[in-house]
């Protein structure tokens, strides 16, 4: 029971920590790294899945590139760890928490306008929401053209293609909008 109980107030004090560091140095790489290394010393034995699909350092990227991998697993670190927190501080369950929580329906509704929107807030590159937007822009001419659904189909299927080898978060946002070709 004690275990129990230090396993949640150390949870509950490191995001706190990371929430602190996040706001004050999040472009900060020393201070990135600092977070990622305490983090890591505390949870990877106790929490499930806790260093699953980080993204690994190169000691020959540049300072900022270094500096934006470990933002992005810090976040997702600082994620699984209010997911841990939400589930119960239990790794009972965690897996499938974890899946319906991050489980996304798709907007049929949506139109390149909102697609565009919903990009702008999400936290991606720029260089990244750059070649998408241009994706989108050379999508939205296609399914503008007076043609057979058939000739979209084809002059769409590069970009599907393209999808295919993005983040499930873009692709989830943007499949809707094949559906445009009629």
């Amino acid at each position: 029971m004690t275990e129990e109980k230090d396993i949640r107030t150390m949870v509950d004090e490191d995001i706190a920590h990371a929430e602190a560091v996040w706001d004050a140095s999040s472009y900060d790489s020393e201070a990135m790294e600092a977070l990622f290394g305490l983090l890591m010393e505390h949870y990877k034995e106790e929490i499930d899945g806790f260093v699953k699909g980080l993204r690994v350092i190169q000691p020959y990227e540049g300072s900022a590139d270094m500096a934006e991998v470990y933002r992005e697993n810090v976040k997702t670190m600082v994620e699984r760890l209010k997911g841990f927190r939400e589930n119960g501080y239990s790794n009972e369950g965690l897996m499938e928490y974890y899946m319906m929580r991050d489980r996304q329906e798709l907007d049929y509704e949506a139109d390149f306008t909102s697609v565009r929107l919903d990009l702008g807030l999400m936290e991606i590159s720029r260089s990244e929401r750059e070649d998408i937007i241009r994706h989108l822009d050379e999508m939205e001419e296609i399914c503008s053209q007076v043609m057979t659904t058939k000739e979209k189909w084809e002059a769409l299927r590069e970009h599907l293609v393209w999808l295919s080898g993005k983040d499930v978060a873009v692709a989830m946002k943007l499949l809707p909008l094949f559906f445009r070709i009629n």
